[in-house]
């Protein structure tokens, strides 16, 4: 059984991290509504910090995100009120770290009651709900203490770990916005059924931007994170039933590099970990540890890359990252917070409704909404940094002139007569071929692929001039059932049937670069980007799928060509950027980071981060 996953337009890699999430998130969808009554507002000081809990009558819909300029958390309740007798204004005690503001947003619906904390920098935050009630813990964070009058140097910051498999060893970097001199590391052995593990602290650093889990999956299982004093702490575990990994701790320019031998595991000891005279598994270890710091010294940009884009691939999914957490909220407040979050212009059909529940951490916003739009049923068109979102197709309008109308006119009859006669001449072929589809459609709206794949191939071959059963079946094969072998064949299929067919050669192309072939890739990709314009996710999927393959000037065309039809975007403007940083066009590449930087779009702290240090590189 496999989630069903709606393919829109996207590169299809997309769609591989939409059902990973689908699967790992907890998302359930609803559509009650219910009143919620504040009956009573506690809270408790901590040291350098707070605990609130609002206490209701019912399970609260509500989400929570935050704001910039000044910090903001904003925690929003759906179809609240408060009870008689709770003081709002003396719900938060005076402190010298956060401010509560709450207010009643009446005008929409459903209505909102509206808890907004403006909080400092140094201070961090966690909503949970707890059954009826909801709780706001707002706690220092580590690596931000306050300094005294003589201000200390600010401390670095840990901007991603970024895992990178080869063949011998796994590499993990600890992205940071200076190289990391100041930390140490030891082993623990596992006890009552607790893996092996390697710890890493390091001293003096902001890690509040980390995930606090990242799991892996080869002898390395998992890195965990958590703060420790002004510092962090970065464990890294072995696979359950397996002695711990040799591994090697270098300073790398992006930070820290761990290599974690992936030959053999050894023996469960600490001392085996060191470093050892003659030991030549070891010795092999830290050679190719050499070779890759020299290699990521080289091409800094490379570590960077992957960090922006986390493995998303050819995916497309490269936007700002947030996370967020709803509880039946109603659709049109979750789509008037994206338009918040994106800058782009969001327009919602009146005929959406609903409400949601949806919890997803650190994922682009983009790959956020098409979760939202999968599970929803929903259909989404882009243009012009404007979406619509409707339940059904929706058509761009197009420019006509008055003495053209006539014409259309007898063109839509004529059409509309070559319908009917179109369908009263259908064969028996297809009339079956059309009861196939319907139940096929029904086995893919219960999540069976499997069998949905076999009800549409068989409606194929009985109406093989139909390209929109091969392109579905091309597309099911490589994002659900991931067989890409399949998947170009049907999307060859499609070809045939129309050599104009851009979305199916780009199906082909990803299939074929999953395959590894480079070449067929190459000409899949060029056959998708033949549209005039061309379609802007195969224009950003062979732009990255050349920069993997060593073709940065191909990739700048390619991205300089989506800026002539669609205008930049923030992953356009970095891509090209961190290009000309690899081709040592220094001047370039700090053109286009300070283009970025003032371009007016949201960026993420780490991208800010990461954007001046290139730029103070550069310049020195």
């Amino acid at each position: 059984m496999y989630k069903k996953l709606s393919i829109y337009q996207l590169a299809i890699f997309s769609i591989f991290c939409t059902l990973f999430v689908y699967q790992s998130s907890t998302v359930q969808a609803e559509t009650e509504k219910s009143t919620y009554t504040i009956k009573s507002i506690s809270t408790k000081l901590q040291k350098d910090g707070l605990v609130m809990v609002l206490q209701g009558n019912s399970a609260p819909a509500y989400t929570m995100y935050e704001l910039f300029n000044p910090a903001r958390v904003v925690l929003d309740i759906a179809e609240a009120s408060i009870a008689p007798g709770v003081n709002t204004d003396s719900a938060l005690p005076a402190n010298d770290f956060a401010k509560l503001n709450v207010k009643t947003l009446s005008d929409q619906n459903p209505a909102i009651t509206r808890f907004e904390i403006t909080l400092a920098e140094t201070h961090g935050y966690k909503i949970d709900r707890l059954g009826n009630n909801l709780s706001i813990q707002l706690f220092q964070k580590s690596g931000k203490q306050a300094v005294s009058e003589t201000a200390k140097a600010t401390p670095a910051t840990l901007l991603d770990i970024v895992v990178r498999q080869k063949t011998n060893h796994t590499e993990v970097l600890i992205l940071a916005d200076v190289p990391i001199k100041n930390f140490r590391f030891d082993t623990v052995t596992g006890r009552n059924g607790l893996p092996d593990s390697m710890y890493l602290d390091i001293n003096n650093v902001n890690g509040s931007e980390l995930v606090r889990e990242k799991n892996v999956g080869t002898n390395l299982d998992k890195v965990r994170v958590a703060t420790r004093g002004s510092g962090v702490r970065i464990v890294f575990e072995a696979a359950k039933g397996n002695d711990l990994f040799t591994f090697n701790v270098a300073t790398a320019p992006q930070g820290l590099l761990v290599t974690i031998n992936e030959k053999k595991a050894v023996q469960n000891s600490a001392a085996k970990n060191k470093p050892v005279a003659n030991d030549q598994t070891l010795d092999e270890l830290l050679d190719s540890s050499e070779a890759a710091l020299t290699e990521s010294s080289q091409a800094p940009d490379q570590a960077t890359a992957e960090a922006m884009q986390d493995s998303f691939g050819f995916s497309g999914y490269k936007s700002n990252r947030i996370s967020v957490d709803f509880y039946k909220i109603d659709l049109h407040n979750v789509f008037r917070l994206f338009r918040e979050i994106s800058g782009v212009n969001l327009i919602v059909d009146e005929d959406v409704s609903g409400s949601l529940t949806l919890a997803l951490n650190d994922v682009p916003w983009d790959f956020a909404l098409d979760i939202i739009l999968n599970l929803k049923g929903l259909k989404k068109e882009e243009r012009y940094n404007t979406i619509v979102i409707s339940t059904e197709q929706f058509s761009w309008p197009e420019r006509a002139s008055d003495n053209l109308s006539f014409e259309a006119d007898v063109e839509v009859i004529e059409q509309e007569a070559l319908v009917i006669q179109q369908a009263t001449q259908q064969t028996a072929e297809i009339v079956q071929a059309k009861e196939l589809l319907r139940r096929a459609k029904i086995e893919e709206k219960n999540d069976d692929l499997e069998d949905a794949v076999v009800f549409y191939e068989k409606a194929f071959k009985l109406w093989p001039q139909n390209a929109k059963i091969s392109n579905k079946i091309a597309t099911l094969y490589l994002a659900g059932l991931h067989i890409n072998a399949k998947a170009v064949h049907y999307a060859d299929e499609s070809l045939k049937i129309d050599p104009k067919n851009y979305q199916a050669a780009l199906y082909a192309a990803i299939a074929a670069a999953n395959m590894d072939q480079t070449a067929k890739a190459m000409e899949y990709f060029s056959q998708s980007i033949s549209g005039q314009p061309p379609m802007k996710e195969a224009l950003v999927s062979y732009a990255a799928f050349s920069e993997d393959k060593g073709q940065p000037e191909a990739a700048l065309k390619l991205l300089n060509r989506y800026a002539k039809d669609y205008s930049d975007t923030v992953d356009t403007m970095s891509s090209r950027a961190r290009i000309y940083d690899a081709m040592g066009k220094t001047d370039k590449a700090t053109e286009q980071y300070k283009t970025l930087l003032y371009s007016g779009f949201q960026l993420t702290p780490g991208l800010k981060a990461y954007i001046r240090s290139r730029l103070t590189k550069n310049s020195n």
